[in-house]
């Protein structure tokens, strides 16, 4: 696969049944591989992080993940030591370590790059950005939360603080607007710096992180169980999605598989997830058009998912599905005909309410070409999910990466609805990008999440165990695996390196669907104008809790 390139390579492992693993001999190659994996390969650099290796190896770890897609389920995992010694007797602290960056050949790779800066004082050479990301201004200089010597209960003691330069557009009749990080409205704080020409937005650019909680940080401090409930509250609206993708990367890294009837269930409650998500979320794009019955009507078929949701779980955000190694929720018939029937006669109420909005003039101008999202700008940004879907790139996790039990179902492909629109619409409804087409997308995923339901509780067992009980068991200190699960919003991954003892993690790394679509926002608003600001944002569905882990 890499035969030109041999002699810059040092090992390649397949760990994990679909992961590929290069470890190349000197920093310096990384653009060139990076750039070998996504034109030679036609894979898509999915994320980028760092570890502190320097205990076991006396070096830092960066890895740069790309999935291959097409029919062809596998992740290739770059992998670069740089060299360092610190924390070792004799040696000091050295703060000029680096890497090449590769963000303008990869723009997307421009904030993982500031991420691994802030929190681990690696620095990209070349990098187009040197601003930081996750640190606010009154945040010392050269402390580093995720090195190894950082105290997790330390009490950082604020600085006077630096200037953080958001880009300056000057020209006659242009205005600035700053709106935040405190919002009018009951909502996760964010900044956003608008320059306009009368009410045309030319520029927006974005700040987040002011609620940065080092989700991270503390699963390193926590057992396996605790950093399950960790993961759940990432941000709860996700909390199927991003359970799953850690349970499973500890399962792929035990080398084992949970038992058919939790694989099913998994199923079950992330459609569950989906489609309460995506109901809120049209919902929300009718308030912001000004139509508050359309509203109303789909926020009445929210709260009878979360009702059912806690008639399933237990938990009306599905909390408490996923166990490590399997899943702590039993369908048993009772709930089973719950969803049926629920999810029956939701559908029939909600393909009234959009019938409505779909013949109602004024919401669909709304949304028709607002916030587009070109095609060449998804790619770039390396968007995902809805988002990516809309600007017509073809990807779902749980068709080209298939787990739990998606691998004997099609994401894509339950159009047995009067909802749904023929396959030419959907073709231009995506190649078009806007608001219009998020909502269309959404529309059809719920009624494809409803259809794979009844199918994964017509393929589940039963009987049958629930839970892997010898799964600790079988975890090696320091081995690692990537998990990954399409969430509402998009593709989440979540690594994880076992510590000294097989309850433990050395590393925990989590990359969401909205660290990666947000840059998206400021792409999207481009031309529309200020009133229209809410709906855009709306219509991407972004999380501020799921970007400031």
């Amino acid at each position: 696969m890499l035969g030109r390139f041999s002699d810059r390579v040092d090992e390649i492992h397949h760990l994990n049944g679909n992961e590929v693993h290069v470890l190349l001999k000197r920093k310096e190659d990384i653009p060139d591989l990076c750039l070998y994996a996504r034109d030679e390969l036609k894979s898509k650099l999915s994320t980028m992080f760092c570890s502190d290796d320097r205990g076991p190896c006396g070096a830092f770890t960066l890895r740069y993940v790309f999935a291959r897609a097409g029919g062809q389920d596998f992740f290739i995992v770059l992998t670069a030591r740089i060299r360092a010694d610190q924390g070792l007797p004799g040696f000091p602290l050295d703060r000029s370590l680096s890497f090449p960056s590769i963000a303008f050949q990869f723009p997307s790779a421009a904030l993982y790059e500031r991420e691994i800066r802030d929190m681990f004082g690696l620095f990209p050479d070349g990098s187009p950005d040197k601003r930081p990301l996750v640190l606010h201004e009154r945040w010392p200089e050269g402390i580093y939360p995720l090195r190894k010597e950082f105290d997790v209960t330390t009490k950082v003691d604020r600085t006077g603080g630096r200037e953080y330069k958001f880009t300056k557009v000057e020209g006659e009749g242009v205005c600035e607007i700053p709106v935040g990080p405190v919002h009018a409205g009951i909502i996760e704080p964010g900044h956003f710096r608008f320059s306009v020409l009368g009410e045309s937005i030319i520029n927006l650019e974005t700040r987040l992180f002011y609620v940065h909680r080092g989700v991270e940080k503390l699963g390193e401090k926590m057992n396996l169980d605790q950093v399950l409930l960790l993961s759940e509250r990432i941000a709860g609206d996700e909390a199927v999605a991003n359970s799953t993708a850690y349970c499973q990367a500890l399962e792929r890294a035990a080398g084992v598989t949970a038992p058919e009837r939790a694989l099913q269930t998994r199923v079950v409650c992330a459609e569950m997830e989906r489609i309460y998500n995506h109901l809120g979320t049209l919902a929300g794009m009718s308030t912001d058009v000004g139509f508050a019955y359309g509203s109303a009507r789909l926020n009445i078929l929210k709260e009878r998912m979360m009702q059912l949701n806690e008639q399933v779980t237990g938990s009306r955000l599905l909390f408490g599905t996923n166990r490590v190694g399997g899943v702590g929720v039993e369908l048993d018939a009772d709930k089973v005909r719950k969803v049926r029937s629920t999810l029956k006669r939701s559908l029939h109420d909600f393909e009234l309410v959009i019938s409505m909005l779909r013949n109602n003039s004024s919401v669909m101008d709304r949304l028709l070409n607002t916030g587009t999202i070109a095609r060449r700008v998804a790619v770039e940004l390396g968007l995902t999910g809805v988002a990516a879907r809309c600007a017509g790139v073809d990807e779902d996790t749980r068709r080209d990466h298939p787990y739990a039990a998606y691998s004997s179902l099609r994401p894509d492909k339950h159009h047995d609805s009067p909802m749904h629109l023929t396959e030419h619409e959907v073709e231009m409804q995506m190649r078009r990008g806007d608001a219009l087409a998020r909502f269309e997308v959404r529309v059809e995923e719920v009624v494809d999440s409803a259809a794979m339901i009844d199918q994964a509780i017509e393929n589940m067992p039963q009987s049958g165990d629930l839970v892997v009980s010898d799964l600790r068991e079988r975890l090696e200190p320091h081995s690692h695996a990537l998990g990954y699960a399409e969430s509402h919003r998009g593709q989440t991954l979540h690594w994880v390196t076992i510590g000294d003892h097989p309850d433990s993690l050395s590393r925990y790394k989590v990359r969401t669907a909205s660290f990666v679509n947000w840059p998206a926002i400021e792409q999207a608003v481009i031309k529309d104008i200020v009133p229209d600001f809410p709906l855009i944002n709306k219509s991407l569905d972004l999380s501020y809790a799921g970007n400031d882990l």
